[in-house]
């Protein structure tokens, strides 16, 4: 082990010293002795400035301060799943080409990677404890405040690092699942200390669950490790130098990088396998996730857009703002995943094959299924978290489901419809029904009875299916 902590001491050493050349030529392209100097002399004005004005500020600050005590067991929830959800595109213990290239030698991966997670706790550390000095200098926060939240915090931020190196492992819709997992938890987590009214100190239990996580983790730490990924994302880390980038114009030079999570959301084992062309709906499944796959990233930034917007307009209070967010949320995915319903056509092995417009439907609906799944739990966690839980706003959210499916299959119809007949345009009925239960949406929480509107839906609904089928 003190060969290998040697050997990367020296690698270290010498890559800072490279750094330090390359930022010496930029510094010196970028600023003169004149530049230099006005911009120190304005940069110390600045922290003045900062000073005085967040010393005028200490009302606000003491205000903010009583707030915060109380959402402080919800703050070290959020910070958990945070820093666990860092962890979709970097696993952050760095095992760079150059550390890789020492296990051809007498160096063992094991040693190497027990230095890179040292030091990233000792940085973690480092960061942490500068930043809470510089708050105790520099703002109106008191001491004791602060000490209290400093333990909690640099407990989570260290314990943390080994369940996100694990967690980057993960590939695919196992890790969507696992972290939908996480949010249910947390959920019942932040519901069992509103019932329960845990204090602020029963944040530990928290820090000994991570912990128990880490022990449960700790043996599986080096198995089933894609080394080629965590390489190549540890050198895109360890040289993405902003200001080298943008002095060689590099930043201008559009660089192609893989993301490796939305690649493998539909590379299963089982899309692996040949096509199954007796078997048409199976088929028709697979080249429906052939074809969405080349769009996932669109979903991925869907999924983040659907859980800002819940957040954000949940966080600004109000039943009609919640509303119109859940109404934003349906909206989005109804109309973004129904315009995916062309992009099978696009495919040259669909234009191979017997068309029977029902199969490909029906295919199209278990894809649109798994992410209706997606985007209820996500709508249901955030109004069941902000919420006071009653069996009106059960009822709410039931009809926000069924609407949702409701809308979904108005849309495939429309679409269906229009491969039969070029010239369809939907009928005024259709179009006033599908604003209605838009507008219902919004309303739902502000007014309970507008769910009574779920009846209309439902009758309109079967008979439509039962009088008025499609015509394949």
């Amino acid at each position: 082990m003190k060969d290998t902590i040697q050997m990367m001491r020296f690698l270290k050493k010498n890559r800072w010293r490279k750094k330090q050349r390359l930022y010496k030529l930029a510094f010196g392209v970028a600023f003169d002795w004149t530049i230099t100097i006005y911009t120190g002399f304005f940069a110390v004005m600045f922290l003045f400035i900062t000073y005085d004005s967040l010393k005028s500020m200490e009302a606000v600050f003491l205000d903010y301060q009583a707030n915060i005590e109380s959402f402080f067991p919800l703050i070290v929830i959020g910070l958990i799943f945070g820093m666990i959800i860092l962890s979709f595109n970097y696993p952050w213990i760095k095992i760079t080409s150059a550390e890789w290239k020492l296990t051809s030698l007498p160096f063992s991966i094991k040693n190497i990677w027990f230095y890179s997670l040292w030091i990233v706790i000792r940085n973690r550390f480092v960061v942490l404890t500068l930043l809470f000095l510089l708050l105790v200098v520099i703002t109106p926060f008191s001491t004791l405040f602060l000490v209290k939240w400093y333990p909690v915090i640099l407990s989570v931020v260290l314990l943390t690092v080994i369940p996100q190196w694990f967690f980057f492992q993960i590939d695919g819709f196992k890790k969507i699942g696992i972290y939908l997992l996480g949010v249910l938890i947390i959920g019942i987590t932040r519901l069992s200390f509103v019932l329960l009214e845990l204090h602020a100190e029963s944040v530990w239990m928290l820090i000994i669950l991570l912990f128990g996580l880490n022990v449960w983790i700790w043996p599986r730490r080096l198995k089933k490790i894609n080394w080629m990924q965590v390489i190549e994302k540890s050198d895109e880390k360890e040289w993405n130098m902003f200001f080298i980038n943008h002095m060689s114009r590099m930043d201008q030079v559009k660089q192609h990088r893989r993301n490796y999570f939305l690649q493998t959301l539909f590379t299963s084992k089982k899309a692996k396998l040949p096509f199954p062309y007796q078997q048409p709906a199976k088929l028709m499944r697979k080249l429906w996730r052939r074809s969405i796959n080349q769009e996932v990233r669109i979903i991925y930034m869907m999924m983040f857009s659907i859980l800002a917007i819940m957040i954000v307009l949940s966080l600004r209070g109000g039943p009609l703002l919640q509303g119109i967010a859940m109404m934003l949320s349906v909206f989005i995915f109804v109309k973004l995943t129904i315009s995916f319903f062309s992009v099978i056509f696009k495919d040259k092995l669909i234009h191979s094959i017997p068309w029977n417009v029902e199969v490909i439907t029906n295919a199209f609906w278990q894809i649109l299924s798994i992410l209706s799944i997606v985007v209820i739990m996500i709508i249901s966690v955030v109004v069941l978290l902000t919420n006071t839980w009653s069996g009106w706003l059960i009822a709410q959210l039931l009809f926000t489901f069924i609407a949702l499916f409701f809308l979904l299959d108005c849309e495939i119809e429309r679409k269906v419809k229009a491969l039969n007949r070029k010239w369809y345009t939907t009928s005024y009925f259709d179009q006033l029904i599908g604003i209605l239960t838009y507008a219902a949406m919004a309303l739902s929480l502000l007014y309970p009875v507008v769910i009574s509107y779920l009846g209309i839906i439902l009758f309109y609904w079967i008979v439509k299916k039962h009088y008025f089928p499609i015509k394949n």
